[in-house]
């Protein structure tokens, strides 16, 4: 809670994913709703609550709309309790959930911000006590009525949620099957079809992402990708080390010492089917997720959330299976604290973060330009932040100028990406307003390193079906770096007064060049 509230106060500002959930929410009518909603990559319940609350008259300061991010990320914590005593009968506490996936890095910063994110961790989360509820538990219609709505809150926040819903409800059928019970089989069967029924109408929209995610594609391996399955970009550090040595030794001491190995083995024994039923959702969820990401070429850990969840609550399961040895108690809750320890520090850092710095950006550069200067924002992905807090004269224009920046969808470059040329309107406006006395302002990463020679890229695709935007805008911004290192006569770099830490996915520089040499 406290790392929650951090969040809350330290956000700031929306950043460029952020922006674009508001546009969509604040879409004057439902044609246009629709239509960017084609552009975004969830389904319609998160935006559609954003939109009621926005309706509330929440939505006029960036406060009152982080104010949604925290009750939601709040709520994913007593999800997952709830979820826990729905699992466990005797309701200990959820000591490896808590630890390995509500203290993540990931989870927080993700979970709190004004994405899909923390209302699909909240139905997948439901779904999977609800589901194992059905699967262990008397049959009742109520607890079906239940799972089936979150599964529909799961499914419509997240796409990726049906791989994980698809694999807790193969693992409760599979568990169900032995004892013959109708009730049990006929509500998990029941909750599947309802979810995947109502992702039939985004179709469409699936099949049209295919082009905007070839331009987003990054060349990993499945192997690269599997460590991060808890993130492992931020579990490092001296105390993360230490907490796997000991983890790793209470595991071998419990295996070796036979009188601990013998309750181990009587445990698994006689729990036999919660253990099959966690199983099955880590192994078909890790290879349905892995599968997908590997294919279609994503690899940020925000995209293995779900799975995530249901590898941490199938180590509940785990462990409420396991636990009345007082030695498997002990080896528990330290193994569970020292996870939870090594994450801390990472997340209390992340916590602190100032979401982007291009408010601040925004502000300097309208202090600062003449109506007659030109401004431009380094990448177009960035250019929906700008445009929201940015209320100067002078004009702007992104890199690669395209026709909205309204949402930041890969896609707008597509078409830019064929052109050998694609900056070339860009390069020659810039020289003519040097020529003409006027300052031209860049804003975002602009590295004076990278002046020499021009660097020049060939018409995608480079090769093949490889659309590679990362590259493409990399030379974009050498080029106008280059042109401006060689014909410009002053460069300045513009403080903006930061009084926090900026997160790097969204920090962004100002420099302003002025006069010209030839």
């Amino acid at each position: 809670m406290v790392l929650h509230v951090r969040v809350l106060v330290h956000a700031g500002p929306l950043w460029r994913d952020e922006v674009s959930s508001f546009h969509v929410a604040t879409a004057p009518n439902l044609q246009a709703f629709l239509n960017s909603l084609v552009l975004d990559p969830f389904p319609i319940l998160f935006v559609t609550v954003l939109r009621v609350w926005i309706a509330l008259g929440f939505g006029s300061s960036d406060v009152g709309l982080r104010l949604l991010g925290f009750l939601i990320g709040t709520s994913l914590l007593g999800a997952i309790w709830v979820c826990c005593r729905m699992i466990d009968k005797e309701r200990w506490a959820p000591l490896w959930p808590l630890a390995l996936f509500a203290l993540t890095p990931v989870t927080l910063t993700e979970g709190d911000s004004l994405r899909a994110y923390g209302l699909g961790l909240i139905g997948i989360v439901m779904s999977f006590g609800l589901l194992s509820r059905l699967a262990f538990r008397p049959w009742r219609v109520g607890t079906a009525i239940a799972a089936a709505i979150a599964a529909l809150i799961a499914v419509q926040s997240l796409y990726l949620n049906s791989l994980i819903l698809f694999a807790i409800c193969l693992a409760g059928i599979i568990v169900s099957l032995p004892r013959k019970q109708l009730g049990p089989l006929a509500g998990i069967l029941f909750v599947g079809l309802i979810a995947a029924l109502s992702l039939l109408p985004y179709a469409g929209i699936m099949r049209n992402a295919h082009d905007q995610l070839a331009l987003q594609r990054e060349f990993q391996a499945v192997s690269d990708g599997m460590p991060s399955l808890i993130s492992t970009a931020t579990f490092r550090g001296t105390a993360a080390k230490i907490g796997c040595f000991l983890l790793f030794s209470f595991g071998l001491i419990m295996v070796t010492v036979p009188s601990l190995r013998r309750s181990l083995f009587a445990r698994i024994k006689g729990g036999s089917d919660s253990l099959v039923f966690a199983v099955i959702v880590v192994m078909v969820g890790a290879i349905t997720t892995f599968g997908f990401l590997w294919s279609s070429g994503v690899h940020s850990s925000r995209y293995r959330l779900p799975l995530m969840a249901a590898a941490t609550l199938s180590m509940q399961v785990v462990y409420t299976t396991l636990r009345k040895n007082i030695g498997l108690s002990v080896v528990n809750l330290v193994g569970s604290g020292l996870a939870a320890a090594a994450f801390i520090p990472s997340s209390y850092h992340l916590s602190e973060l100032r979401k982007t710095n291009c408010d601040l950006a925004a502000v300097v550069v309208a202090n600062s330009a003449a109506q007659d200067d030109l401004v431009i924002v380094n990448r177009f992905t960035h250019a929906p932040t700008f445009q929201r807090y940015y209320r100067g004269t002078a004009p702007w224009t992104s890199v690669p100028a395209v026709g909205e920046h309204l949402q930041h969808r890969a896609y707008l470059a597509r078409s830019v990406m064929l052109n050998p040329d694609a900056i070339q309107d860009i390069l020659l406006r810039i020289e003519s307003e040097l020529k003409a006395g006027h300052k031209v302002f860049l804003v975002g990463r602009f590295p004076l390193s990278e002046m020499g020679r021009p660097l020049s890229i060939t018409p995608a695709p480079q090769s093949g079906s490889s659309w590679r935007l990362g590259i493409y805008l990399n030379i974009w911004r050498s080029q106008i770096v280059n042109l401006l290192g060689q014909h410009a006569v002053q460069v300045a770099k513009i403080a903006l007064n930061e009084s926090q830490p900026i997160d790097p996915q969204e920090k962004e520089d100002v420099l302003v060049f002025s006069g010209w040499k030839d």
